[in-house]
């Protein structure tokens, strides 16, 4: 009822010096330009996608610009991330209940690289990520090793869930 859309929403809220900005979640481009302008003005700014991976919600931020702008939307996305964080939540061993399976990825200067490549090589910040621990990144998969190894979810259901099942397989055995 305050306004129009998000993307009115977000000049708005940025002009009342805000130290966080929370948005439901980025469907359009508008709102996403809006969004990066926030953050590289230095507002922290949360907001939700429907993806399954880090990589994933890293190119849908790329794919909301048209291509002519894509190099320019890499760069600021890279400078603007700070982290991203995916769960899924999977049903327990017992089937009572579910466990989150989380991915996190951490801006380092590895990722930086990787999302701020203009060349047409394809955005995989998967092994970046599997290779993180030091910064506090996990992969899905190493995550749901993890789950599995405590006995919280069952072989079939890390493996259905995984982002490289052969790999996990691999790792389970």
């Amino acid at each position: 009822t305050d306004t129009e859309n998000y993307a009115s929403a977000m000049k708005r809220v940025a002009r009342q010096d805000p130290d966080v900005i929370l948005i439901g979640e980025l469907n359009d481009a508008e709102t996403m330009k809006a969004a990066l302008a926030s953050a590289e003005t230095g507002h922290l700014v949360l907001t939700s996608f429907n993806t399954m991976n880090a990589t994933e919600t890293v190119q849908r931020m790329i794919d909301f610009f048209p291509e002519h702008q894509q190099r320019a939307a890499r760069m600021s996305i890279a400078a603007s991330l700070k982290g991203v964080m995916c769960q899924r939540l999977i049903n327990k061993v017992d089937g009572i209940g579910r466990v989150p399976a989380c991915e996190v990825m951490m801006m380092t200067s590895r990722i930086f690289d990787r999302i701020s490549d203009t060349t047409d090589t394809p955005l995989n910040l998967e092994d970046v990520i599997a290779d993180g621990e030091y910064y506090g990144m996990t992969s899905m998969d190493q995550s749901l090793l993890q789950l599995f190894g405590d006995g919280l979810i069952t072989r079939r259901e890390a493996l259905a869930n995984a982002v490289n099942a052969n790999e996990l397989r691999s790792l389970m055995e």
